[in-house]
């Protein structure tokens, strides 16, 4: 069984009533702990009173418990460390860049050569931070509140998906 630990239904039902308890472990310690201290030994009785073949399997024994580890990481995910999970950090320039291109590239060719701009010359990279400054300063207030909005709510959910790296 080893590499895709699979149980049966009864056997999902007196591992499933510790579920809570697992998700709410803060660590890999507590998780541990409600698997070795509280999962095994229910499973292990279950086991016992069903006259499972797995019955004569003793608490110590690595295999139950490994896979146990892996079935309950692959299918519980567990809350505690979510709420601990650090907010993702996000540049504002890049919010501003995103929210307002066009008038970063508009302040981008005022600033620059046109034909210096478009070939992803040194020149222009130079230059794009100036213009998102530029940009960002001329944002009226409501738009400042719109930039730090869409901050706050990529900093906790991640950049649209059409944005980010495959």
């Amino acid at each position: 069984m080893p590499g895709n630990p699979t149980y049966g239904k009864e056997e999902k039902k007196v591992i499933k009533v510790h579920k809570k308890a697992y998700e709410e472990a803060r660590d890999t310690a507590g998780r541990d702990s409600v698997i070795w201290d509280v999962i095994l030994p229910d499973l292990l009785a279950f086991y016992n009173r069903t006259n499972h073949p797995r019955a004569t399997a003793v608490e110590g024994d690595g295999g139950i418990v490994k896979e146990l580890k892996e079935w309950t990481s692959n299918n519980w995910r567990n809350t505690g460390t979510v709420k601990e999970t650090k907010e993702m950090k996000v540049n504002i320039a890049t919010i501003v860049e995103r929210m307002f291109r066009d008038r970063v590239n508009k302040t981008l060719h005022d600033l620059a050569d046109v034909e210096e701009l478009g070939q992803n010359s040194q020149r222009e990279f130079q230059l794009r931070n100036r213009a998102i400054k530029m940009v960002r300063e001329s944002l009226s207030s409501e738009e400042m509140v719109a930039v730090h909005a869409e901050k706050t709510r990529v900093a906790a959910s991640g950049h649209p998906a059409e944005k980010q790296c495959a």
